[in-house]
């Protein structure tokens, strides 16, 4: 017994060596560089006698010529540090030449000095910049992307006459442009927002799927943050979550309310009744009243009230109620919506008039109308 156990360990010693194969079992069919081929049938034999070179000579290659190139740059840069720069002081006058001659020549080499040095100064043209915060809004609020916004801002200044060398017009720079607008934007609403925003706020949140900004990744969770007060609505930021939970929510609405210091002056919450915001233990609503060391007022949405509502009449009058948004009666009923007859539909006054009046229904018609224009 003794042996078999010692055999045992030492097999499993001697698979040290060995690779620890996870590969695809068909990797050496779907590799399709020999090298890469041939490396994973040495690693594979016992021993692993294959491995890879100490040294990537293109890699080394590049970044010598890299450092040469940085070398040369500093030597050119020391000598041109290095050259004495002509001067009223490098001077000398003639010898046998007067006084006031010599302090002529001064003056004329100090006239030629300024001369040159406003010549050199006029070589590189001045840039003009004409993105208001105004323009830059627009060019976003109709979506139009670099490239395009560059070609309008180009023709435009053909237009009005103006040269495009003296205006920034390439994309990357109308990039930095455009970023540094947005940031000038937002702080000044940010700023104007605390001189009107009164002693009483009300939050709004709700997470929403959108497009991602990522070109790897489809859609992405955003949770727009809303704050009300006096019949006034400001959108103060939409951040991007990591996972849809009641403590990333929290988390977002908490740093954002902070951000624009409303700390002391959120009191009311309003959210939708789904568990992700009303848990009672890890619910947005109650991590934020934690977080912000007081009791608010929550606020269900009014949309997700009715839901409740319409859920109540459901349950009570239709059996064929289901937790699913289909409900298979307006399911059936929307699949043969285009085979039913119009003018075979019974009249609704025929059935409405065996429970009310007419007044009734009139009333109720004109409660629908106005629902409906809303």
């Amino acid at each position: 017994m003794e042996n078999v156990f010692k055999q045992g360990r030492q097999d499993f010693v001697d698979n040290f060596d060995n690779l620890f194969d996870i590969a695809h079992a068909d990797a050496l069919q779907l590799i399709k560089i020999n090298d890469n081929r041939n490396i994973l049938q040495r690693q594979r034999e016992p021993g692993r006698p294959g491995h890879l070179a100490g040294v990537d000579k293109k890699l080394t290659d590049r970044e010598e010529r890299a450092r040469l190139r940085t070398i040369e740059e500093e030597k050119r840069r020391a000598k041109y540090l290095s050259e004495p720069t002509p001067s009223t002081s490098s001077y000398v006058p003639l010898q046998n030449g007067s006084s006031s001659e010599s302090n002529e020549n001064l003056d004329l080499l100090e006239d030629v000095s300024k001369l040159v040095e406003n010549t050199q100064l006029s070589i590189t043209p001045l840039r003009r910049d004409f993105n208001t915060p105004k323009l830059v809004a627009g060019l976003d609020r109709c979506q139009l992307s670099i490239g395009d916004s560059v070609f309008i801002r180009e023709a435009t200044i053909e237009t009005f006459g103006y040269n495009n060398d003296e205006f920034p017009i390439s994309k990357s720079s109308f990039q930095r442009i455009r970023t540094v607008k947005r940031k000038e934007c937002a702080e000044t609403i940010k700023i104007d927002f605390q001189n009107v925003v009164p002693e009483v706020v009300t939050v709004h949140w709700d997470g929403k799927l959108l497009p991602a900004l990522n070109a790897r990744k489809s859609k992405e969770e955003r949770l727009p943050i809303v704050i009300s007060y006096k019949n006034q609505k400001q959108l103060i930021a939409v951040p991007r979550l990591e996972s849809s939970t009641g403590s990333e929510q929290a988390q977002a609405v908490r740093k954002t309310i902070v951000d624009w210091n409303l700390a002391d002056k959120v009191q009311i919450f309003c959210c939708d009744t789904t568990t992700l915001n009303t848990g009672r233990i890890n619910g947005a609503c109650v991590l934020l009243e934690q977080k912000l060391n007081g009791e608010m007022l929550i606020f269900a949405c009014r949309h997700r009230v009715y839901e409740l509502v319409l859920k109540g009449v459901f349950e009570a009058k239709i059996n064929q109620v289901t937790t699913s948004p289909d409900i298979p009666l307006f399911n059936k009923f929307r699949k043969n919506w285009k085979s039913i007859n119009a003018d075979k539909i019974q009249n609704y006054r025929e059935k409405l008039t065996q429970h009310l009046t007419d007044s009734e229904i009139d009333n109720l018609l004109e409660f629908y109308r106005t629902e409906l224009t809303k």
